[in-house]
């Protein structure tokens, strides 16, 4: 595994540390929640860092378990894993490793994205999604959200 980037800015090292203290679940409702935002809003990370940051987190995966398909082998077969197994990286990392990638790659609204992480962290998904949602001045169904994420964590657990 890689050692800890070292985290040039403030708002970096914030947000690795609130990233590495979510558990399991949490991580997995921040990831819901980090696409959901990237997908329909470009928010958070470039195009280019979050393929950086995917094929990094595919290396660590398959460099901790060789059965984990090799991305440079097959696109096909790792694109179809990843759709089966949406959340495989953080079942299969450290959280801290996770965290410091996410902290490392977001280049793109990192004020919104750490105060999200925060309130994740110290609330709940409903106050993370608020936040966002008021931040990047959205109005979306904060409660519809946040059941889906739940639904879609429970349906690939």
């Amino acid at each position: 595994m890689r050692p800890k980037t070292q985290l040039d800015n403030p708002n970096q090292r914030l947000l690795y540390e609130y990233l590495s203290k979510l558990s399991l679940l949490q991580f997995k409702q921040f990831y819901c929640l980090f696409v959901h935002y990237w997908t329909n809003y470009k928010c958070f990370i470039s195009q280019q860092n979050l393929f950086n940051l995917w094929c990094e987190l595919n290396q660590l995966c398959h460099e901790s378990d060789e059965s984990f398909p090799d991305q440079y082998d097959d696109y096909e077969v790792i694109k179809s894993f990843c759709m089966t197994y949406p959340y495989y990286f953080i079942d299969k990392l450290p959280i801290p490793l996770i965290a410091d990638l996410f902290a490392q790659y977001t280049d793109d609204t990192k004020d919104v994205l750490l105060n999200t992480v925060k309130a994740l962290y110290e609330k709940d998904l409903h106050a993370a999604y608020t936040y966002a949602n008021n931040a990047l001045k959205l109005n979306e169904p904060i409660q519809n959200l946040a059941s889906e994420t739940h639904r879609h964590i429970h349906s690939f657990s």
